[in-house]
């Protein structure tokens, strides 16, 4: 039989009760005793055991008197409504629970069980990415959502947002070889290298916050474009377009500025703030993906490199491609989250990250193959390739009031494959199933 813990709450203050006739009274308080369970171990094998308990006011009332040797303390509380959440490891692996529950008129017995969510091994990771733009082709309108998963602050600074270059052959991968061996310990990069300014501890990210990068930092609804400078596209629909999903992304954290593509429409939101650009290889006007996928990755450079321009200005941190293109490159240890995007969930053109990475793939559809006006053409503007999709991680466990994330280093089963309509900033109420 599993052990149990037992704890009762007194939370004072945090409702008064009084009767109809006597507000004078007294709040009556009630003996709150809670059971806490886990759902594969012994109670008492966890550490770090933390209980917190949130009135509907908002009153966060934290236990952490002693237990004594039986494991159990007592406590009380006012009537009113009351979400009791807990916290704790066990090696690698956490533990997390919530339940909700309401003191009346008597004493009451609440049990909460700790589920077992397995290793979060990653501090900030991919929480949604959207790309693949509205017909009639639209895609200006992309943006990238980070989260810290972990329950430490992480920090921002120094973290690159990259491609990963893989070429378009169904069979191998440009970096591959005549046998289909890939590089080993680097991972070559591709197109614009974004990077998060700051020291080191400039830009925290909470437990579980998290920022939206924007590609263009604009409404891309109907805009004005007198509310934008000379340089920006602005969009006005048309009754043959469909709105975009990301909407306002003029209140983003972040944003993909290219200042040297500010005549072509690479606008600059000044409210804002800009990742810097590290390294290109492309000419394009702005820092997006194609709807055919991408090899994506954050990551942090080496720490012997003072500076992202130090980094880029090494010559060794460069590597031939097979047709004699020296590439920039990052070594395989420092990426931080990897996602490998494909077309479709057909295609399953060859891997570049190595399965410590992204063990898999992920993809969103913009219509079902088997529908009559499926079209592989993914470079035609009506194509249902621009499907208003995006790609979302799951969400394991809604618990402490935020949300938890899936990261198993394999994208089949971390992400939801195909798809689902893109949502800035999405909330979580309840895991998925």
């Amino acid at each position: 039989m599993k052990k149990s813990l037992l704890f009762a709450c007194l939370l004072c203050g945090a409702f008064a009760f009084f009767t109809s006739c006597d507000e004078d009274e007294v709040a009556k308080k009630y003996k709150v005793t809670v059971t806490v369970t886990a759902n594969d171990v012994d109670v008492d094998s966890l550490e770090g055991l933390t209980i917190n308990c949130l009135s509907s006011s908002g009153n966060k009332m934290k236990v952490s008197q002693e237990l004594d040797a039986n494991f159990v303390t007592s406590y009380n509380l006012s009537a009113g409504s009351y979400t009791l959440s807990g916290s704790a490891t066990y090696g690698k692996n956490k533990y997390i629970g919530e339940t909700n529950f309401a003191v009346v008129n008597q004493d009451l017995a609440v049990t909460i069980e700790l589920q077992n969510v397995g290793e979060i091994k990653s501090g900030i990771i991919f929480k949604e990415l959207y790309f693949y733009g509205v017909p009639s082709y639209y895609f200006k309108d992309g943006f990238y959502e980070l989260v810290n998963n972990s329950d430490e602050v992480q920090y921002l600074d120094g973290i690159i947002f990259t491609e990963i270059q893989r070429g378009y052959a169904a069979d191998r991968a440009t970096w591959e070889d005549s046998l289909g061996n890939k590089p080993v310990d680097f991972y070559p990069l591709d197109g614009y290298v974004m990077q998060f300014p700051g020291n080191g501890t400039d830009y925290p990210l909470q437990p579980g916050e998290s920022v939206v990068i924007a590609t263009q930092a604009y409404n891309h609804g109907t805009v004005d474009s007198t509310n934008l400078d000379t340089t920006a596209i602005a969009r006005t629909l048309t009754e043959n377009d469909q709105p975009s999903p990301a909407g306002d992304l003029s209140t983003a954290d972040w944003q993909l500025h290219i200042p040297a593509k500010a005549a072509n429409g690479n606008y600059c939101n000044p409210n804002v703030k800009c990742m810097n650009v590290v390294w290109s290889n492309t000419t394009t006007f702005f820092w997006m993906l194609t709807v055919f996928g991408n090899p994506i990755c954050i990551a942090k450079l080496p720490e012997q490199y003072a500076s992202a321009e130090e980094f880029v200005n090494d010559s060794t941190n460069y590597h031939l491609n097979p047709s004699g293109k020296p590439i920039l490159c990052i070594p395989t240890s420092c990426v931080i989250d990897a996602v490998d995007i494909q077309r479709s969930g057909e295609s399953k053109i060859v891997k570049v990250f190595w399965p410590s990475e992204d063990a898999g793939y992920t993809y969103a559809t913009g219509a079902d193959p088997d529908d009559p006006e499926y079209s592989t053409d993914f470079d035609s503007w009506t194509s249902p390739a621009y499907s208003g999709k995006s790609l979302r991680r799951k969400c394991i466990l809604v618990a402490n009031g935020r949300a938890y994330f899936q990261d198993t280093n394999n994208s089949t089963d971390d992400f939801i494959l195909g798809g689902q309509t893109a949502v800035v900033r999405r909330q979580f109420t309840e895991p998925d199933k």
